[in-house]
């Protein structure tokens, strides 16, 4: 059931692909507080998520953190999830409140596409979407795209709402704040006290030695 939400944070975050001296937003700076809901079948019994986002960033998106909490709920059972997204430059850092850990990783320069990001229409023209309209969220005009059965409304390469259709559950994340261009303090992107983590150092931990790709660090 999780497998949606996930989605929306692949194309806030875009691929891992970017070149830090290269501006991910075409704003200065932005914060956005996002409202989730969804609803469906899954697996034959009714299922239901609800909760809230946030997004933060300055400096045209080199200093980015994104925050999710949602709790799912499925056959009588609830299932609450806390996530926590920060870039810095090049380097990103994943929050596990599970396990009070924090996972770091580069994020690495592919060569067929240095400047891959999926919320520059060119980027989403080339994996198949399609502009369908525009449409005014917050009183700001987006575009509207579509991908498969899903459809994201971008401001100024700024996403403001999404709405996802995956094994049987619709779900829908939509701004019901959004401020541009502002001066945000520190403390907005300020990661919890949990010891950090390279991703290389788990990953490279395993039956093979290397469960996944090595990255330079």
């Amino acid at each position: 059931m999780g497998k949606s939400k996930y989605i929306f944070g692949f194309l806030l975050f875009g691929m891992a692909s970017l070149f830090a001296q290269t501006n991910r937003y075409d704003v200065k700076s932005a914060i956005v507080e996002y409202a989730i809901a969804g609803s469906g079948e899954v697996m034959g019994n009714k299922a239901s998520l609800s909760g809230s986002s946030k997004l933060y960033f300055k400096n045209f998106g080199e200093v980015e953190l994104s925050e999710e909490k949602i709790v799912q709920a499925a056959n009588g059972e609830e299932e609450e999830e806390h996530s926590i997204t920060k870039i810095v430059g090049n380097k990103k850092y994943n929050v596990d409140f599970n396990e009070k850990i924090i996972y770091q990783q580069e994020m690495v320069i592919e060569e067929e596409n240095p400047l891959l990001n999926l919320k520059d229409s060119d980027t989403l023209i080339s994996m198949g979407a399609k502009r369908v309209g525009t449409e005014s969220i917050l009183g700001y005009k987006c575009d509207i795209w579509q991908l498969g059965e899903d459809k994201i409304w971008i401001y100024n390469t700024v996403p403001l709402k999404f709405i996802s259709k995956s094994l049987g559950l619709v779900q829908i994340q939509e701004a019901k704040l959004a401020v541009f261009n502002v001066d945000i303090k520190d403390d907005k992107f300020k990661l919890p006290p949990f010891p950090v983590k390279a991703v290389d150092d788990v990953l490279n931990i395993g039956p093979e030695g290397e469960i996944g790709p090595e990255q330079d660090r």
